[in-house]
């Protein structure tokens, strides 16, 4: 495939099989607004970063700002579930940039609260929500999809042909 990474080859299927169970992986809409929440706030409890005070206000601040750009058209979310249980989960914000010679567009979709339920850990979710990501991606003509990785998602990334970059930032409090 024109050199996209292996992953892609498997993309037009929507499902996958997990311990026996129909894996599905389907569009978020603002009904799933707390479990997103609920997600990235797990996502950031396993950090062991931020405390709870810190972390419950961050959870209404990130509330509104999904279901608003949900609403707009903004971010986009996608969700995994098994039987009916929602299992993991990501989200896209269709992020302005400047224009640049190899970006096309003035917009850059970033990847923010990929999450999979512990449990559910090691099955292929990730990946499969990554691969729709990415179809998704791919299908609107962007030319990059951008994210900040754990250390222990890395490698998920890096199978799905990531590369690392030299973005730097300064904290400025």
């Amino acid at each position: 495939m024109c050199g996209v990474p292996w992953c892609l080859r498997k993309l037009r299927e929507f499902e996958l099989r997990s311990a026996g169970k129909r894996v599905v992986i389907r569009r978020a809409t603002v009904r799933d607004l707390d479990m997103l929440v609920r997600h990235r706030r797990a996502m950031w409890e396993e950090t062991g970063r931020y405390d709870i005070s810190t972390l419950q206000v961050h959870d209404r601040r990130f509330r509104e700002w999904v279901r608003e750009r949900l609403r707009s058209g903004k971010l986009l979310g996608w969700v995994a579930e098994i039987n009916g249980d929602v299992v993991g989960g990501a989200c896209v914000w269709l992020q302005p940039t400047r224009p640049r010679p190899s970006v096309r567009g003035t917009t850059v979709p970033y990847l923010l609260s990929m999450y999979t339920e512990p449990k559910f850990r090691g099955r292929g979710i990730g990946a499969r929500i990554l691969n729709e990501v990415i179809k998704w991606a791919t299908r609107k003509h962007y030319s990059r999809i951008v994210l900040h990785a754990s250390k222990k998602a890395r490698p998920l990334y890096l199978r799905h042909g990531f590369k690392r970059t030299l973005e730097m930032a300064l904290n400025l409090r």
